[in-house]
């Protein structure tokens, strides 16, 4: 422990951050601890994993969504139809999967779905493919 000044100070009475025994043993607290309501623990777990569900699902759907306007654009633009055409709605198509995985509560999956389809709208929007 410190003083004001800085220096340190050892007195008999202190035990040095260490905390003090309240005189309760291990089984006890063990005892305490178990006996706590759990409830606002599950409460918790829940809403956590409904937050995580929400937030990706709407990963996935945002995905779709510009893989579909992507696509119309495209051949509103004038573009010939092509490969591109069906690597967007494959990225589509998986990104509206990985919408109902995650819905389900299956985010890690929800996940992968969503970056293959990207990924594949992405390749289709290449230089390549123009």
């Amino acid at each position: 422990m410190t003083t004001h000044g800085g220096e340190a100070t050892n007195r008999p009475d202190e035990t040095g951050g260490q905390p003090r025994s309240s005189g309760v043993s291990a089984d006890e607290l063990r005892a305490q601890f178990q006996a706590q309501d759990r409830q606002g623990l599950a409460e918790d777990s829940r809403r956590d994993a409904r937050q995580a569900r929400g937030v990706y699902a709407v990963l996935p759907g945002l995905v779709a969504v510009i893989c579909l306007v992507l696509t119309v654009v495209r051949l509103v633009g004038g573009d010939v139809v092509g490969a591109w055409v069906a690597l967007y709605a494959v990225g589509a198509a998986l990104s509206g999967w990985g919408f109902v995985l995650a819905r389900i509560g299956r985010t890690r999956w929800a996940m992968a779905v969503t970056c293959i389809g990207g990924a594949l709208a992405g390749i289709g929007d290449s230089a390549a493919f123009r």
